[in-house]
């Protein structure tokens, strides 16, 4: 009679653990691709960040807020927040993830 209850809220919770991590790879792989298309050569914030909201709707989850991209010239970082439905109250509601990935650079053979 006791038992019971404490077995539904563990299916709650491992059920919830299972939505939280399925978006942590979510917004892990998402984070990646849109730091990959932002490093290319001539590439700009716009398109990593195109990218990454592609990759979050090919994997059937939905973002949080959208994916913020720091350009510098050695490097790209592309976060990316995703929303994680609620089972159990007291989990986090989203998962944030960052990728960063150094900017390709021509080098002139001379100057190699």
């Amino acid at each position: 009679m006791i038992l019971t209850p404490i077995l539904v809220m563990l299916v709650f919770l491992a059920v919830q653990a299972a939505l939280y991590f399925h978006a942590a790879n979510v917004a892990s792989a998402a984070a990646a691709q849109g730091a990959a298309a932002g490093s290319r050569l001539h590439s700009e914030s716009a398109v990593a960040a195109d990218v990454a909201n592609q990759t979050v709707r090919d994997l059937g989850s939905r973002s949080a807020s959208a994916p913020t991209v720091q350009l510098s010239p050695n490097d790209v970082a592309v976060t990316v927040e995703i929303a994680v439905s609620q089972i159990v109250p007291f989990f986090p509601d989203s998962v944030t993830r960052t990728a960063r990935e150094p900017r390709e650079q021509f080098i002139a053979e001379p100057d190699r």
